[in-house]
């Protein structure tokens, strides 16, 4: 090595060291931008929603309402029926597609509403009310649970039935998939005591996720879904765990990984956010390219707070490239307007991914996982062979 070029490869140094010291110094996000005006009643509004509300005054995604509690539906259906199910089941080998799918996707992605179960288990072509009477019996027979969520604003928006797994769901899932499921996957529906009720805030995570899992799903474009499974550890011994880790096919032979992140707004969530950006960004910096995504999906709750966190993301993470995407965007359908990207002059502008829409003709998930079909050896034939 030259002398000359032994000068810039230290100065390349010098600079790449630098570069990660300025990031490592973010220790928070650039001051947030608030609401100044409540869309919702002033009488029955908590006192701190401006700190919560969108930038734009806009109410709360349906996802996002930090005041949100959980409350079961009909919590008493199905209770004394789950284990004979369970037991029938297993000694007659009488379970249904549509239950073994059910419960495969529940016990993958945690909870679903029934829009999301519709897209990710039917065909199109089904009707609701078939969907609801399926998830009506499996209620009843005690291998799934719904609730929603109450909250002291009113927006005049229905709130979606959430559907989960009870004890004995989770006991099924082991005995045909032969995995054991953390206990954040078991639902017990009960009456909760007032005021005890759990805050929605970490549902609300999964349920932004499967808004965009159940469009991947529709579009057959779903290889590998990954919730809070995969570590990426560091040389310096910091590890970095996506909340959801995900593959999609392109086309034959042609695959690419994703990361997601949600954000939601609670107290501290800034700080939050900050600390996942800075470990997402050591993750670009100490990863292989062959374990990085080719980009990272953040869904936001407002396109308002998306403009407020570019700056944050260019800051703390600038190595990443990012696509985001909101709630509603997201209830919307896949189009040419659900991934958004901050430009260089830090405007906001559209970004589609060509591959993800109806449009793109390239092998699907489907047809993948056909070709994946394997030749048994048929021991009946071969007793006739000699």
């Amino acid at each position: 090595m030259t002398e000359n070029s032994l000068l810039h490869f230290n100065e390349d140094k010098i600079k790449q060291k630098k570069k990660q010291e300025v990031v490592r110094k973010t220790t928070s996000l650039p001051p947030i931008v608030k609401a100044t005006d409540n869309p919702y009643d002033a009488v029955t509004s908590p006192l701190d929603i401006l700190d919560y509300l969108p930038p734009d005054n806009s109410k709360f995604a349906l996802y996002a309402d930090p005041y949100g509690r959980m409350m079961y539906y009909e919590p008493k259906i199905g209770n004394s029926q789950g284990r004979y199910w369970l037991q029938e089941t297993l000694e007659s080998h009488s379970i249904t597609q549509e239950e073994m799918k059910l419960l495969q996707f529940l016990s993958t992605n945690r909870i679903a509403t029934r829009n999301q179960i519709q897209r990710v288990l039917f065909d199109s072509t089904v009707s609701v009310d078939k969907v609801k009477r399926f998830l009506q019996k499996c209620r009843k027979r005690g291998i799934i649970c719904s609730f929603s969520w109450i909250s002291p604003l009113k927006d005049g928006r229905k709130k979606p039935l959430v559907y989960g797994l009870t004890r004995v769901g989770v006991e099924a899932v082991y005995h045909l998939y032969r995995e054991e499921l953390e206990r954040e996957f078991t639902f017990q529906p009960i009456i909760f005591p007032e005021g005890k009720a759990p805050d929605m805030t970490n549902f609300y995570l999964d349920l932004a996720a499967n808004e965009l899992y159940s469009e991947l799903k529709r579009l057959d474009r779903v290889i590998e879904w990954e919730r809070k499974k995969r570590t990426y550890r560091f040389p310096n011994g910091r590890f970095y765990k996506p909340f959801v880790s995900f593959e999609v096919i392109k086309d034959e032979g042609e695959f690419h990984k994703f990361w997601l992140e949600v954000v939601r707004v609670y107290p501290g969530w800034e700080s939050a956010v900050a600390g996942r950006f800075r470990l997402i960004q050591e993750a670009f910096e100490q990863l292989a390219p062959a374990e990085r995504p080719s980009r990272v999906v953040l869904i936001v709750d407002s396109v308002s707070r998306v403009e407020c966190l570019c700056d944050a993301a260019n800051d703390i993470m600038p190595d990443v490239p990012i696509r985001f995407t909101t709630d509603e965007l997201l209830l919307e359908g896949i189009n040419q307007n659900t991934f958004l990207r901050r430009k260089d002059d830090g405007s906001l502008v559209r970004s589609p991914i060509p591959f993800l829409s109806e449009s793109h003709t390239g092998m699907n998930a489907s047809e993948y996982f056909a070709s994946l079909s394997e030749s048994f050896q048929d021991e009946v034939e071969d007793l006739f062979e000699d």
